[in-house]
């Protein structure tokens, strides 16, 4: 059904005059008249029937009259839905975040949104890049906290931090006392990594195996388990600079010689961004730009703010020792 027709035959059928209706809708009595014919070819029934003084709604016209204002007043309450949905956060929001925030980020900002939107629905996913990367694409999650991802056709990713990669150790282990510490000194450490290996993790294998080395990796376990084993003594874990906050172990933790990821958010290109997704963006920032400024989350470069909370980096030492 022609929504402008409908309009046209309800301003009809108040007027009961089709020129008095013309002349208010400024358009000719012969379109007004093509409009209603329109309408009763659609819906199969005559809606008007002529008379000396104008026209009068037959029974299917005054049933159309009734119905119609109803059908034009959702279209108006929808039309006020959909521009509200772009203002007023509401519905539901999926979001994947890296393990790594999860320790430090991801519980602070829930809360905030959870009390400024309870209205939405909130799902949070903590796992690898890769696998919410996947979850996106699937449209499972609506966006997600990534590592760089240039050239993909299907997300659009804006990047938000640089983080320096770390090495995390029991306290006690001696890395509080180092400035920094090279891959040659990393080989030689135990590690304990995820086992579906994460950005960082392979960043750092590649950069072994230039100079012929690799991590001496001692477990592979699932993301929830590997601060709480070197927690315990048992390794070390190389993991990006967000997660030192962490408030359930105490760890030391030094920074690996230029080592570095881009932290981006990630949307499909085929997916409006919706006011919800808005907002949980920008108390994730908010979060973000908190934790750098008190230094609880060290070696960052807020991409937007430009706040620079890293020393800088000297190149990677190109012969590592045997």
């Amino acid at each position: 059904m022609n929504f402008l027709s409908l309009q046209y035959f309800l301003i009809i059928a108040e007027r009961g005059v089709i020129t008095q209706a013309a002349a208010e809708l400024h358009i000719t009595q012969p379109a007004l008249t093509r409009h209603v014919a329109q309408l009763e070819r659609e819906l199969g029934v005559k809606l008007l029937m002529r008379h000396g003084r104008g026209v009068r709604l037959t029974e299917a016209g005054q049933l159309l009259q009734i119905r119609g204002k109803a059908i034009l007043a959702d279209v108006d309450r929808l039309s006020d839905d959909l521009v509200a949905q772009q203002s007023e956060p509401r519905g539901s929001l999926a979001i994947g975040l890296p393990y790594a925030w999860s320790e430090t980020l991801t519980a602070p900002v829930v809360k905030r949104f959870n009390a400024r939107f309870p209205d939405v629905q909130l799902t949070v996913i903590a796992d690898s890049s890769e696998t919410l990367e996947s979850m996106l694409k699937a449209q499972y999650i609506d966006f997600a906290v990534l590592t760089t991802n240039e050239n993909d056709q299907e997300v659009a990713a804006r990047p938000i931090v640089h983080d320096r990669v770390y090495l995390f150790g029991q306290k006690g282990s001696g890395l509080a006392e180092l400035d920094e510490i090279s891959l040659a000194d990393l080989a030689e450490r135990p590690t304990i990594r995820q086992h579906n290996a994460v950005v960082a993790s392979k960043r750092t294998d590649q950069r072994l195996a230039r100079f012929g080395r690799s991590q001496n990796v001692l477990v592979n376990t699932s993301s929830s388990m590997m601060l709480e084993l070197a927690d315990l003594g048992l390794g070390y874990v190389v993991m990006a600079g967000c997660a030192t906050g962490s408030r359930r172990y105490e760890m030391e933790t030094v920074p690996i010689v230029d080592h570095s990821i881009t932290w981006t958010i990630g949307t499909l290109r085929t997916r409006p961004v919706t006011a919800a997704m808005t907002a949980f963006e920008a108390l994730l920032t908010a979060e973000i730009r908190e934790r750098a400024a008190s230094g609880e989350w060290p070696g960052v470069v807020l991409i937007e703010a430009g706040l620079h909370q890293a020393k800088p980096s000297r190149p990677i030492d190109e012969t590592l020792p045997n």
